[in-house]
């Protein structure tokens, strides 16, 4: 075999292995993205929470610090 067969050869493997290597990074993101928005979602239901949460307890009518007994009585 000559040396530019050898070559040859040995840039196509080198190739096909970069192409394997690519196919599976773009794999990898394309999860990763499916990652991403799914906690953007979990993020946005949880900061609704939040604010829900807080506009109840504001309503909730608090506790005068003047009214309460102090821990000695």
């Amino acid at each position: 075999m000559k040396d530019h067969e050898k070559r040859l050869i040995a840039l196509e493997t080198q190739l096909a292995f970069q192409d394997d290597l690519l196919e599976q990074l773009n794999q990898q993101l394309i999860l990763q993205n499916r990652d991403i928005h799914s906690l953007q979602e979990q993020v946005r239901v949880l900061g609704q929470r939040l604010v829900t949460l807080k506009e109840n307890h504001q309503d909730e009518k608090q506790p005068d610090m003047a009214d309460e007994r102090p821990p000695h009585y």
